[in-house]
């Protein structure tokens, strides 16, 4: 690898394990970069063109040419070892047939879908208010090549990606898909790999994988379609080993930071775009994965797929895979051409590769050098950089043959190019009507289909929350609590107000728990949903109705635990048709709390905000809901705004359930119920004591009003969801 640079025939990719025979090549380095021998003694301009050396550099460098060429490496390789590296090169030819194999066994003889992408982009600025980001870049990428954006932390690489993905606005420049401006219908063939994407850490990736397939994948293919094409790319992508396992969550460890980056490339496979944005796939895998990684880009390319990638430090192997490259640097420019071509083009303008300098890190010092930028830029004010002219020159959507037979699979495997072989023919349309009717705008799957697969993600999802064990045991302690503390009451006329509070208390404390779990829900999806909803995935109503369909059963678990265990312990009423319709009551208040909450949690975005709101909404509803305060003694002119109350409605349609006629208590003495006055000993009943606490005897309204409630919060969030969650896609 260390002489890959300075001898061509070590340039593919098959050869670089091969043992280096120092006979047949002088191991003598020129170093364009040096530091001085002596203090203040800066080498001249001749010295940096031949390759500045200090002496002592010279001399040891001679020593080891020497030592070299006496001891070549082959001299002292054994026949086992021999025999060992020709094993390890077999196993990686086989390796890379593997992944070639697998690729077009998924893709087929006819390529990647008929759409073909040429991606053309110049002049692109994007400011952030005072200060450009980008300055002016110009380059395009065709159907079969592979470019690569790279640059020093900071230059502008994502930013430059998310500009031609459309995720973020540009102040200058134009971007051009097949010679027009892009169309809504594009964005179904064009597939953008974030750095850290967001997924929904409970599900496996297993999951995650069939479900993405069932939604993106087309109606007319069946489902054990659909699975084997998954299970293909899990295996192809190396993550067919992990595929059991969860993602992983800040609270659960889960799959590895390597493993969850093959599992973002590999969703966007499943359809196979046309055009595919990645940034810095390899960050965070190791040089073999990927290499394993860029070959199956390579492999996409060659089959009419359009690849734009960022790369961070890439080593020889994968550099040496790249058709074209974009170098940035502030901004600006740096260098635009031929991959293969960069050394030579800087080599022209005076800046020295060493002989064992990866032309990746070399081209990267270059960039970083402020020295070297100042001067690049002065020196080309015209181009902003070093432009190869030899990028303008092959026909759009065709490889030289050089750089076929540098970067294919086919050197990897050790098959043979011949001269002017070419990828397969790719064709390109630039007709006006192409571009707006048969890109094909409409959704992959039906709803049905969309519905069924975001129903049963939903149900994982919501599954571990509802199962939650921390969320159980307290639900189980509290019910014991409130048993314990109401227990058994009696039926004087002194446990009244106990059995009163008793039933504020539940529906009370079944708002506050499932409105403030539901706060947390599209926030933390947020992501999730942005993307999917910019890639085409599925309908938003679809989404939403499943959410609602998978949380409304799970909703029910915890409180139906909570009253079987203190609704008895505590005696609210024995009569078994009170337990169910108090248990209906009960959970209609939890769904319209938790519809409420999630209302909240769409409209705000800020999980602060979101739970600031939530609690004025529940403390104003506690304060006028009618128990602690009576409706006869608010202030005539502000009685109205008790029915701005929801708990209002859950606590009316408890309390009349509860306190219902065939409910009776023991007169106290002295009493407050006039059935127990002037001789009379009552008994009190359930209706007397609604008309003393002030509440209205409506069993029936109550309960109707809950679900006009739980309606228009419902669909209020739809709504919201449709205007404030649409995707940022130019």
């Amino acid at each position: 690898v260390t002489h890959l640079l300075g001898h061509p025939e070590r340039s593919d990719p098959a050869n670089l394990w091969r043992p280096y025979n120092s006979k047949s090549h002088n191991v003598h380095a020129q170093l364009s970069f040096s530091t001085a021998p002596k203090k203040n003694r800066m080498p001249a301009d001749a010295d940096i063109e031949q390759g500045y050396n200090h002496p002592k550099d010279v001399e040891l460098e001679t020593k080891l040419s020497v030592a070299s060429v006496a001891n070549p490496i082959n001299q002292h390789t054994s026949s086992n070892d021999t025999k060992a590296n020709a094993a390890f090169r077999s196993e990686l030819s086989e390796r890379h047939k593997q992944i070639s194999n697998t690729l077009q066994g998924l893709i087929g003889n006819k390529g990647i879908g008929s759409k073909k992408i040429k991606l053309e982009f110049s002049d692109i600025e994007v400011k952030i208010g005072p200060r450009k980001l980008l300055k002016g870049i110009t380059a395009s990428a065709h159907p079969g090549q592979v470019l690569s954006i790279m640059g020093p932390s900071g230059s502008g690489k994502t930013t430059l990606l998310n500009s031609l993905a459309g995720r973020i606005k540009t102040s200058n420049g134009k971007i051009l898909l097949n010679g027009r401006p892009p169309v809504k219908a594009m964005k179904r063939y064009i597939a953008y790999v974030l750095q850290d994407e967001m997924f929904f850490g409970t599900m496996t990736v297993r999951e995650v994988m069939y479900f993405t397939a069932r939604i993106r994948l087309p109606e007319s293919m069946k489902d054990e379609e659909k699975i084997g094409r998954a299970d293909e790319i899990m295996t192809l992508l190396g993550i067919g080993k992990c595929c059991d396992s969860i993602v992983g969550t800040p609270f659960q460890r889960g799959i590895s930071g390597g493993e969850r980056k093959r599992l973002n490339i590999a969703v966007q496979l499943i359809t196979w775009p046309s055009l595919i944005l990645l940034d810095e796939p390899t960050s965070g895998l190791d040089s073999s994965t990927s290499l394993d990684l860029l070959l199956t880009l390579k492999e996409l390319a060659k089959n009419g797929c359009t690849v734009i990638t960022t790369i961070h430090q890439p080593s020889s192997a994968v550099f040496n895979l790249f058709d074209n490259l974009l170098v940035l640097a502030d901004g600006h420019t740096f260098y635009y051409g031929n991959a293969e071509g960069v050394v030579e083009r800087f080599n022209e303008r005076g800046f020295l590769c060493p002989r064992t300098y990866n032309p990746g890190d070399f081209v990267l010092e270059l960039a970083k050098s402020k020295a070297v930028t100042d001067a690049m830029f002065t020196a080309n004010n015209a181009t902003g950089g070093v432009i190869d002219p030899s990028v303008h020159a092959r026909k759009p959507g065709q490889m030289d043959h050089t750089m076929t037979k540098k970067a294919s699979l086919g050197s990897i495997t050790e098959k043979t190019l011949s001269k002017g072989e070419e990828m397969k023919e790719v064709s390109i349309s630039t007709d006006s009507a192409d571009l707006q009717t048969d890109w094909n705008d409409s959704f992959a799957s039906s709803w049905t289909t969309q519905f069924k697969a975001l129903l049963t993600r939903a149900f994982i999802v919501k599954k571990h929350s509802a199962f939650d064990n921390v969320d159980m045991f307290q639900v189980v302690v509290i019910a014991l609590i409130v048993g314990l503390v109401w227990f058994r009451q009696g039926n004087s006329e002194d446990a009244i107000q106990d059995r009163f509070g008793l039933v504020f208390f539940i529906g009370v404390f079944w708002a506050f728990f499932p409105m403030f779990q539901s706060i947390m829900t599209f926030p933390t999806e947020r992501a999730i949903l942005l993307r999917e909803r910019a890639q085409g995935a599925y309908r938003l109503s679809a989404y939403y109705t499943s959410k609602v369909v998978a949380e409304i059963p799970l909703n029910v678990i915890n409180p139906s635990l909570f009253i079987l265990i203190c609704y008895y312990m505590a005696g609210v009423n024995d009569d078994p048709r009170v337990f169910f319709s108090f248990w209906f009551t009960l959970i209609l208040n939890v769904e319209t709390s938790a519809a409420l909450g999630m209302l909240i949690s769409a409209s705000q975005t800020n999980i602060k905000k979101a739970l600031v709101a939530a609690s004025i909404l529940i403390l104003f509803s506690m304060l006028i809901a009618g128990f602690y305060v009576n409706s006869d003694n608010i202030p005539t002119w502000l009685r109205w705004i008790e029915w701005l109350s929801y708990l209002k409605y859950t606590f009316g349609s408890l309390a009349t359930q509860v306190f219902n006629p065939d409910l009776e208590f023991s007169c106290g003495s002295p009493s407050q119920y006039s059935v127990c006055q002037d001789g009379n000993n009552g008994p009190i009943t359930g209706t007397d004591v609604l008309e003393v606490q002030g509440v209205a005897n409506l069993p029936l309204v109550y309960p109707v009003v809950l679900m006009g409630i739980y309606a228009f919060a419902r669909i209020s969030t739809y709504f919201v969801l449709f205007y404030r969650y649409k995707p940022k896609v130019q």
